[in-house]
């Protein structure tokens, strides 16, 4: 009965036109006060305690890090790069928007951040070029959903929060992941662009590329710094200078080094973002940052009385009774999670399915990394799906066009995604093994 009117509260929320968050939140309020009383003074704790944490100050900066690059001209360095390794090639400039992508991904951990930052730049680009609408749109929102996959990413980090799966362990789980993903874009841009009446442009001679590379090097700096800090160098004895390996500094603060980084390049080298830039980047980030914490929070409450009453356990339990295997079972999250992506957005989906299913997969011995990307892999496609896509909504702004035709546009490539999923299911070894050689 409890579990009855927990869900049909929520879905009541919902359909009244309450916030997610309120949804959240009120729905197990409401439960408790009725069903199963938990002390007020317990939700006191549990707000404020669910935000004074650690690992979610990586959420702003990581943010933070994402403006500061777009208003500091890193973005346009990107791009340079990507035009400059395959932008001779057929629909070069298609793969230059997917390629941009993926090495901004490396280092905002946002989807719609990515979405947003290279589609102003490259949309026209595209258009100008002489690609057809669908084409740069499709390319962009689908490409941008890459941004939670590759590390860092901000979901990720939640997932990690709210599971106490190593963070670490996450990053280094997606990149194969990310990397399968990204060629399965520029394969998808290669293959959707035969029908555009496109030039092929000459290829940048050795000079033009030395150079491109050249000032792109602070702005490639920083997924280096990233990945060096997290999980630090070989250990060696040199010149008697003796290092013992080791990280040198945790994820929440990779993500401070980011974006200090971030701006010192914007502001010293580029030169591109002024000091009267900054105020109106952290304006910008603040509410962005704030629906999270608020979201997280209340998502925390829920996730928390759902584990007063033993639903994790009892999901768990009926999924051993069913006699599932694992493969059936991933099967059966792939499209529960596929469905949830119509009506939710990422953070809400990992915020309370993750903790709902991990231990019924744990139960079936499959390994939280692998489980933490297939989830992953799920909300990059409902990114792309209506009616709460939030890369089609950015996309729409992007471009002028309305949703509807966004997601039109978006559905050819939306093929890699699902490749991708297929192949993160069913092979484990491509999320496990680079976690296990780098521990």
């Amino acid at each position: 009965m409890t579990i009855a009117f927990l869900i049909a509260a929520f879905f009541a929320l919902i359909v009244i036109g309450a916030p997610i968050a309120v949804a959240l939140g009120g729905s197990a309020v409401l439960s408790s006060l009725l069903f199963a009383p938990i002390p007020d003074g317990i939700f006191g704790q549990k707000l404020f305690g669910n935000v004074n944490h650690y690992t979610l100050m990586a959420v702003p900066f990581f943010f933070l890090a994402a403006d500061f690059m777009e208003t500091g001209g890193l973005v346009h360095r990107l791009i340079g790069v990507a035009r400059a390794l395959v932008g001779h090639l057929r629909a070069g400039l298609g793969m230059t928007a997917v390629l941009t992508c993926i090495l901004f991904a490396a280092i905002s951990g946002s989807s719609p951040a990515t979405v947003a930052a290279v589609g102003n730049i490259m949309y026209p680009a595209l258009r100008e070029e002489g690609y057809s609408e669908r084409y740069a749109i499709g390319a962009l929102a689908t490409a941008g959903a890459i941004g939670i996959l590759i590390p860092p990413s901000i979901p990720l980090i939640l997932y990690g929060f709210v599971t106490e799966t190593p963070i670490p362990d996450l990053f280094m789980a997606g990149v194969i992941p990310g990397a399968i993903y990204g060629a399965l874009l520029l394969g998808s841009a290669r293959f959707l662009a035969r029908k555009e009446t496109v030039a092929i442009r000459p290829r940048a001679t050795a000079a033009e590329t030395a150079r491109t590379f050249r000032s792109a090097i602070p702005a490639l700096s920083l997924p280096v710094f990233i990945v060096v800090g997290i999980y630090g160098l070989p250990a060696f004895d040199l010149f008697g200078i003796s290092y013992e390996g080791g990280a040198i500094f945790t994820p929440t603060e990779a993500a401070a080094v980011s974006a200090v980084l971030a701006i010192a390049i914007g502001l010293l080298v580029y030169r591109e973002l002024r000091p009267a830039d900054l105020p109106r980047i952290i304006t910008r980030v603040g509410p962005r940052v704030g629906m999270i914490f608020w979201i997280t929070t209340n998502a925390l409450i829920f996730g928390y009385f759902i584990t007063k009453i033993g639903l994790p356990g009892r999901l768990a339990q009926a999924v051993l009774d069913a006699d599932l295997s694992p493969v059936t079972f991933l099967l059966c999250v792939n499209a529960l999670l596929l469905v949830v992506g119509f009506f939710l957005e990422a953070v809400p989906t990992i915020l309370i399915f993750a903790p709902l299913l991990q231990p019924a997969a744990q139960q079936l011995g499959i390994d939280p990394v692998q489980f933490a990307i297939i989830m992953i892999v799920n909300i990059e496609m409902g990114m792309i799906t209506p009616p709460v896509g939030m890369n089609l909504f950015v996309a729409s702004g992007v471009s002028g066009l309305p949703v509807v035709e966004v997601f039109r546009a978006a559905i050819p490539w939306m093929a890699a995604t699902l490749i991708a999923l297929l192949i993160v299911t069913f092979v484990p070894a491509v999320s496990l093994w680079l976690p296990s050689v780098v521990n």
